[in-house]
């Protein structure tokens, strides 16, 4: 009986479990790197429970800012909990932020997050930058 209390023990021992998935996850792109492409996508995998947090650089000394609501594709996997515009606190003057979007899982599937940046004002330039990433939660 001795040997098996100790092999079940050893059998306990040697199962590994799976590292817990980080309370949130962040999918960040630059303002310098907006510069470089007007179409941003990226994918993103979340466990239950998890939180994402986009965050695009903004300048809003150019008229130019982010749509504060993303469009979800289906809003039974994701909810937009928050969006915030933060100043870079070495940022001179007319320098460039950031945009932060806060999304919490609600279901398992696939969603689609959409948010475009452009000039709000009357006649200015609509969705001239569109970020999108695709969100499988799992």
């Amino acid at each position: 009986m001795l040997v098996v209390a100790m092999l079940s023990d050893l059998g306990c021992a040697g199962k590994a479990s799976p590292p817990p998935a980080p309370a949130a996850m962040t999918v960040e792109v630059s303002y310098n790197d907006l510069l470089n492409q007007k179409q941003v996508h990226r994918d993103v995998d979340l466990a239950a429970g998890q939180t994402l947090h986009v965050i695009l650089g903004t300048n809003a000394s150019t008229g130019y800012k982010w749509a504060d609501d993303a469009q979800i594709s289906d809003t039974a996997v994701l909810a937009q909990t928050g969006h915030v515009a933060v100043a870079s606190p070495n940022a001179m003057p007319g320098g460039a932020g950031t945009e932060m979007w806060t999304f919490d899982t609600v279901n398992p599937g696939s969603a689609t997050i959409t948010t475009t940046y452009g000039q709000p004002r009357p006649g200015g330039e609509k969705n001239a930058w569109t970020f999108t990433t695709t969100v499988t939660v799992r």
